[in-house]
């Protein structure tokens, strides 16, 4: 009975850590596709900078002058990530809208990973259905990364049932080799 209780009161407070993280994420932007969350002090040009919004809205260089207008330059880079994504696998669902959670660092996701499985998880992002969410780790994000998620989005909400985990990451791979190869970050 002991230890049922401990091994409780552990997971609440580590379910709590993960809520708390979470909580200290904030709606940085709302797009068409994507309400976007991250900490208070995001630095959106470098995130921009990072997800390589010009190859999405041919545009040049992005300022700190306007903090609003650097929230919608990022939800207006975020759906056209999502756009792309969606061209790629030749599946169109305009309707949908679903959360980015931009943490820190590829701990913060582990944490949130944690919440839902009991796995170890030490990838740079994950996609989570149940919450229609895609978590990800701003120290290593890259466009591609992104871009994966993204497609695990998509792919979740197209099927009616949804294509093994497999087939899944096929898939979501095709899809950051394809924007790699467009952008020319291939190695």
């Amino acid at each position: 009975m002991k230890k049922i209780f401990l091994a409780t009161t552990f997971f609440i407070i580590i379910s709590s850590f993960v809520f708390a993280q979470e909580e200290d994420l904030h709606l940085v932007a709302e797009g068409k596709y994507f309400s976007i969350y991250g900490s208070k002090n995001l630095d959106i040009i470098s995130l921009l900078e990072k997800i390589n919004f010009n190859y999405f809205l041919h545009i040049g260089v992005v300022s700190k002058n306007d903090d609003q207008d650097l929230k919608t330059l990022l939800a207006d880079t975020l759906d056209a990530l999502y756009l792309e994504v969606s061209d790629i696998l030749d599946i169109h669902i305009y309707s949908y809208h679903g959360k980015i959670y931009l943490f820190p660092d590829k701990s913060y996701v582990s944490k949130a990973a944690k919440r839902y499985s009991e796995k170890d998880f030490s990838q740079e992002g994950f996609y989570l259905h149940q919450e229609n969410a895609v978590y990800i780790s701003l120290a290593e994000l890259t466009l591609g990364a992104l871009a994966h998620e993204v497609a695990h989005a998509i792919i979740s909400h197209y099927f009616v049932v949804p294509p093994p985990v497999k087939v899944q990451e096929i898939l979501a791979g095709y899809v950051e080799y394809s924007l790699r190869k467009h952008t020319g970050t291939l190695p």
